[in-house]
C-alpha cells in the first residue's frame, strides 16, 4: 500500500504553501538544519510531504529468475543500428544476443516514418526482425534493458515479463548475466531538456518522448503546443502535430538559423520559427497555461525582448546525448564536444564497438546547437535536475561554498543522484558549472557513471535466493544415512551435520560424552566431507603457494602432508590445513570447513590480480570427495579389513603420510592427519561411494564397538589436545606468535602474504591476546573474562572453548589471555554475567602431551 502524495488532493496540495518560501530549502538544507536535534524528530513529517509510500509487510508474491548466457558479440540497443550489427555478425557465423529495452524493435525506425535503404523504416524493421528470427545463432531479448558491465566481458540485463504471457508461475523479471568478448553497443541518444524558469510544470515534456507518444500511441500532449529547441530534431514533431490536426504555435529555435529546407517544411504547415529564441518562464497553476519567449541578441546571450505566448503544452529538445554509460562502465574513455556540447567516446575500446545515435552517428547528435540554458531570470526556479528538484541556485551554492569538483557538487547537492542516474542532468550541470568557474566544460569533466543504468528491482537480483533459497542448507553425501541413524543435525557453517548420534533417553552432552569415549577406546568414524579440499596445478604451483603459507614449502616431499597457516595481509590468521604434494606439478590442500569457499576465491583473487605470470590453475574439490575420518585406537584393525595396497603400520605409514589405495576396490586417498589426539585414517573417496565405504566401515567396526561420532565429540576431542579451530580460538585481530607459531613464521625466509605485517609494533607487543590452557574445580563457561590478580584492565582475556576432558571429567578450557605465556600456573578469577568462579592457567595439551599415540 502507497500513499498518495499531496493533501487533501493532489490537485490542490496544501504542501504548496512551502513553495512560498523556497529560497530555505537551499541545497544542504537538512544536513544543516535537522541536525538538531536529531533526524528522527522531523523524518515522518517529510516523509508524509514527499509522499514516501509504506513498504509492503509480506513477502514478495511474485516469481524472479536469474540466467546465466555465452555469446560471441552482445548486441544492446534493438534500433536500426542494432539490427544490423545483429545480422552482420550472425551472417558471419557469432552467436549473437539482441538486448532491446522496448517492447518492439527498430527503434525510432519503428514508428517515426523515416525510410531506410529506400524503404518505410516500419517495413524496414519487419524485414530485418523476420530475417534475425530465421537464424538459429542469433537470440533476441525484448523488453531487456542492460543495466551494467562488470568487466572481463560480464554485462548484466534485466527483462521484464511480456504481459501478454503473465499469469502465474511466470517470471515477473529475469536478470541475466551475459558472457561475451565482444560487445555491440548500439543504445543510441537520450534527449536533453532546457533549463529555464519554472521549467517543471505539468505539461512541460521532452520533445522526442510527444512525439513517440503522437506515432506510438496516438496520444497528444496537448492542443496548442510550443516546441523549444536549440537542434534539428523537434522539426519533425512539429510536422506530425500539424498532420494530426493539433495546434503548433511555433518553434522557437535558440539558433540564429534554421536550414532551407526546416524552413520551408514550416512555411508550408504554417509553423512560426522563432529563431535566435528560447522559453525564459512560464505560467500555470495547475498544469501549463503561457509561456516567455524572450529573443536573444546575436553573438551574446542578452535579451532584445521578451513575449507570452499561450500554450497549454511546451515540448523542449535540448539536443541528444550519445547514451554511453555502459560504454563509461566497461572503461571507454569520454571527453566533451564543444561544438555538440555532449559527452563522446574519446578513443575506441577494444572489447565494446560504438554505433548509430551512442557513437554520434546520427542526424539527431550531429551539428551545431544551440544554447542549452537561460541566460536570465530566478536561478532559484531553473531546474537542473527535474527528479532531485537541483536547481542553478543550488549548484550556485555548491561553488560559493568552494565545492568545485563536479564529484563533489554532485555529491552536496544530490544533482544526477536520482533514479534517471543524470541522464537528463549531467550535461545542464557540466554547463552551469562551465559558466560558474569560467573553465570549459571538457575540463569540469563529468561524474563517474556507475551500474545500474536503470533501476534494478532487488527481487530480480535475488531471484529464487529467498527464503530458504537464500542461503541453500548444504548436505554431504551421507545426510540420508545420518538422518536414519538417530542423528541430531544442526547447521555448522554452511551445512548441515550431526552435533551427535543420540540413542534412547540421552541427552546431547550424554550423547556426546559416549562418542568422545568411544574415540579414546576403541574407534570412532566422523563425517569430515565439507572439509576445504582445493586443487593446484601447474609448473608455478609450488611457487604459488609457498606465497601463502608461514611454513616454508620448499621442503615438502611428495606423499607428506604438511600443516600451515594462511595469513591476511594484516598478518592475522586466516586459515589452517594441509599441504600435500600429489606430483612436483600437482597439489592439494584442505582447509576449514568453512572457509572452503573465501580460501578458492583468496587463491584467484591473487593469481589474477597480483601474479597472473605464475602458471597455475586452481580447482576447488570439496564436493567431489568424501571424507571419512577413522579415528581411535583399534582404528588400524578395522581399516585392515578394508583396505587393499597399503601397509597400514606405523613404519611403512607414518603420522603425516598420505597414500593412494583402494577401499573395497574403491579409488581412495588415505592421510595419517588427526583432530583428535588419536590414531586417524582421514579416507578421501570419491562422493558417490561415500555410503557404501561408510557402512563397510561401520560393520568392520563391530567387532570394536566402533561408533559414529559428531560434533559435539570432535570438539571435545580436540579441545582436550590443545588444537586450535580457526575462528573459534582467534579472531581478526590474532596473529601467528598469538597461538606459539611466531618461531615458524620468523624462521621462513621467502616472501608470504601477511609476513610484512608481523613486524608492526602492535604485534609484537609483550602484552597480547596469548593462547593459553585452563582447568577448574567447576564447569567453565565459554565467552567468560579473565582477571588476573588486581589488574586495572576491564578485562585480561576471555574463554574461547570449554568443556570436560574424556575420560578424566575435568573441566578444561581455551582462553585467550594478555601476555597469557608469561603467566603460567597463575590464578584467575572468571566472570560470567555476575558468576564468578575460579581457574589457573595451564599448558596444554591436556591429554597425551608427548603425542604418543597419535603416533602409535
Amino acid at each position: 500500500t502507497f500513499v498518495r502524495s499531496g493533501w487533501p488532493s493532489v490537485g490542490f496540495d496544501l504542501g504548496r504553501v512551502l513553495d512560498l518560501v523556497s529560497p530555505l530549502w537551499a541545497a544542504g538544507f537538512y544536513n544543516k538544519t535537522f541536525m538538531w536535534p536529531g533526524w528522527h524528530l522531523y523524518e515522518s513529517v517529510i516523509r508524509r510531504l514527499a509522499g514516501f509510500g509504506t513498504a509492503p509487510a509480506g513477502p514478495d508474491p511474485d516469481r524472479y529468475e536469474a540466467q546465466n548466457a555465452h555469446c560471441d558479440v552482445l548486441v544492446i540497443g534493438g534500433g536500426a543500428s542494432g539490427l544490423r550489427a545483429a545480422r552482420q555478425a550472425g551472417e558471419d557465423g557469432a552467436r549473437v544476443i539482441l538486448a532491446e529495452r522496448d517492447s518492439l524493435l527498430g527503434g525510432r525506425a519503428a514508428w517515426s516514418g523515416i525510410a531506410i535503404d529506400g524503404m518505410p523504416g516500419a517495413d524496414w524493421v519487419r524485414r530485418m526482425s523476420a530475417d534475425l528470427s530465421r537464424r538459429d545463432t542469433v537470440r533476441t531479448l525484448l523488453r531487456t534493458s542492460a543495466v551494467g558491465v562488470h568487466g572481463a566481458g560480464v554485462v548484466t540485463l534485466v527483462q521484464t515479463a511480456d504481459p501478454s504471457v503473465a499469469g502465474p508461475g511466470r517470471p515477473r523479471e529475469r536478470y541475466w548475466i551475459v558472457r561475451a568478448p565482444r560487445i555491440v553497443l548500439a543504445a543510441g541518444a537520450i534527449e536533453q531538456p532546457l533549463v529555464f524558469c519554472n521549467n517543471d510544470r505539468p505539461g512541460i515534456v521532452l520533445a522526442g518522448s510527444a512525439h513517440q507518444y503522437l506515432r506510438r500511441y496516438a496520444v497528444a500532449v496537448g492542443r496548442r503546443v510550443l516546441i523549444a529547441t536549440n537542434n534539428d530534431s523537434a522539426y519533425a514533431f512539429a510536422r506530425d502535430l500539424k498532420l494530426a490536426g493539433l495546434g503548433v504555435e511555433a518553434v522557437v529555435d535558440t539558433r540564429d538559423s534554421v536550414s532551407d529546407e526546416l524552413q520551408a517544411a514550416m512555411n508550408a504547415l504554417s509553423v512560426p520559427v522563432l529563431k535566435q529564441s528560447m522559453p525564459v518562464n512560464t505560467e500555470g497553476f495547475g498544469a501549463l497555461s503561457g509561456v516567455t519567449v524572450a529573443r536573444l541578441a546575436r553573438g551574446s546571450q542578452a535579451i532584445e525582448h521578451t513575449h507570452r505566448v499561450a500554450c497549454d503544452a511546451l515540448a523542449v529538445s535540448g539536443g541528444w546525448s550519445p547514451a554511453l554509460h555502459l560504454f563509461s562502465q566497461a572503461g571507454g574513455a569520454l571527453t566533451y564536444r564543444d561544438g555538440t556540447a555532449v559527452f563522446k567516446s574519446r578513443q575506441t575500446h577494444p572489447d565494446v564497438l560504438l554505433a548509430g545515435s551512442a557513437a554520434g552517428q546520427s542526424d539527431r547528435t550531429a551539428g551545431e546547437l544551440g544554447s542549452r540554458i537561460s541566460p536570465v531570470g530566478d536561478t532559484s526556479r531553473q531546474w537542473v535536475d527535474l527528479r532531485h528538484d537541483v536547481t542553478v541556485a543550488d549548484l550556485e551554492l555548491a561553488v560559493r561554498e568552494n565545492y568545485t569538483s563536479v564529484e563533489h557538487v554532485k555529491r552536496y547537492t544530490t544533482v544526477g543522484m536520482a533514479a534517471d542516474q543524470g541522464k537528463t542532468s549531467s550535461l545542464a550541470t557540466v554547463d552551469v558549472l562551465s559558466r560558474l568557474r569560467n573553465r570549459k566544460p571538457a575540463l569540469v569533466g563529468h561524474t563517474t557513471l556507475r551500474p545500474p543504468f536503470t533501476a534494478v528491482t532487488l527481487g530480480a537480483i535475488a531471484g529464487r535466493a529467498v527464503g530458504e533459497h537464500f542461503a541453500p542448507t548444504r548436505r554431504t553425501s551421507l545426510h540420508a544415512w545420518h538422518a536414519s541413524h538417530g542423528a541430531l543435525l544442526e547447521h555448522f557453517g554452511e551445512w548441515e551435520r550431526p552435533a551427535a548420534y543420540l540413542r534412547a533417553g540421552e541427552s546431547r552432552v550424554e550423547a556426546s560424552r559416549r562418542e568422545a569415549r568411544a574415540v579414546r577406546t576403541t574407534a570412532g568414524l566422523f563425517d569430515g566431507s565439507p572439509l576445504g579440499k582445493i586443487e593446484v596445478r601447474g609448473p608455478d604451483a609450488l611457487e604459488f603457494l609457498d606465497h601463502f603459507y608461514i611454513n616454508d614449502l620448499r621442503t615438502v616431499r611428495p606423499a607428506r602432508a604438511r600443516y600451515g597457516f594462511m595469513l591476511r595481509e594484516t598478518g592475522v590468521i586466516f586459515d589452517d590445513g594441509t599441504i600435500v604434494m600429489l606430483a612436483p606439478d600437482r597439489f592439494l590442500i584442505t582447509t576449514t570447513s568453512g572457509n572452503a569457499g573465501r580460501v578458492a576465491a583468496w587463491l584467484e583473487e591473487w593469481q589474477q590480480c597480483e601474479w597472473p605470470h605464475l602458471r597455475v590453475a586452481i580447482t576447488p574439490v570439496t564436493e567431489q570427495w568424501a571424507t571419512l575420518s577413522l579415528s581411535g585406537p583399534r582404528s588400524r584393525e578395522v581399516l585392515s579389513h578394508l583396505v587393499s595396497g597399503v601397509d597400514l603400520s606405523s613404519s611403512q605409514f607414518p603420522h603425516l603420510d598420505v597414500r593412494d589405495a583402494r577401499v573395497l576396490g574403491r579409488v581412495a586417498r588415505i592421510y595419517r592427519v588427526s583432530f583428535t589426539g588419536e590414531l586417524t585414517y582421514e579416507i578421501n573417496v570419491p562422493a558417490g561411494a561415500a555410503r557404501e565405504i561408510w557402512e563397510a566401515v561401520i560393520e568392520a567396526g563391530k567387532p570394536f564397538e566402533l561408533q559414529p561420532y559428531g560434533i559435539d565429540a570432535l570438539q571435545q576431542l580436540r579441545l582436550e589436545k590443545g588444537f586450535l579451530h580457526i575462528g573459534t580460538d582467534t579472531d581478526g585481530t590474532t596473529v601467528p606468535d598469538d597461538i606459539g607459531w611466531g618461531g615458524v613464521a620468523a624462521k621462513k625466509q621467502a616472501e608470504f602474504i601477511g609476513q610484512r605485517s608481523l613486524k608492526l609494533a602492535d604485534n609484537v607487543r609483550p602484552d597480547r591476546l596469548q593462547l593459553v590452557g585452563l582447568t577448574s574445580g567447576e564447569d567453565i563457561p565459554v565467552g567468560a573474562h579473565l582477571r588476573v590478580g588486581n589488574s586495572a584492565e576491564a578485562t585480561d582475556g576471555w574463554v574461547t572453548s570449554a568443556g570436560r576432558s574424556v575420560l578424566t571429567g575435568q573441566p578444561v578450557a581455551l582462553a585467550v589471555l594478555r601476555g597469557g605465556r608469561a603467566r603460567m600456573d597463575e590464578a584467575v578469577t572468571l566472570h560470567d554475567g555476575g558468576v564468578v568462579t575460579h581457574g589457573r592457567i595451564v599448558p596444554t595439551p591436556f591429554f597425551d602431551p608427548r603425542g604418543e599415540r597419535l603416533h602409535v
